[in-house]
């Protein structure tokens, strides 16, 4: 069987038309619509961000996404932080932050990280 070789411009065309498919569905801004399309592009990378629907889009491109929470975890069990760093910047999230994120839910990470 002959070798097959795709160009870059066509792997390009393919992943922004999946992309692109998904972007009524999702709502996705012009910022999460380029990351999801390099994601797709690049393949095996991740996606960092803290908006539902980018998370769900990047989901259904299988590609892997993690918001600030995750990473926060993440970093516990990579031991690059404590847990007493990790409950800090938990804390402060609510004052010192942007981040959207239902109190009851970011009590119930903070639970979990004490436990």
């Amino acid at each position: 069987m002959p070798f097959q070789h795709f160009s870059s411009d066509r792997v390009r065309s393919s992943s922004l038309a999946w992309v692109t498919a998904l972007i009524p569905l999702y709502t996705l801004h012009r910022g999460e619509q380029e990351a999801l399309h390099l994601c797709v592009e690049f393949g095996d990378s991740l996606l960092l961000t803290d908006d539902t629907a980018a998370r769900l889009a990047a989901k259904s491109l299988g590609v892997a996404a993690h918001g600030t929470i995750g990473l926060l975890i993440r970093a516990i069990r990579q031991q690059s932080r404590s847990k007493t760093e990790v409950l800090a910047l938990l804390r402060a999230i609510p004052t010192r932050t942007t981040l959207h994120i239902r109190p009851s839910l970011l009590a119930e990470v903070i639970a979990q990280v004490e436990f």
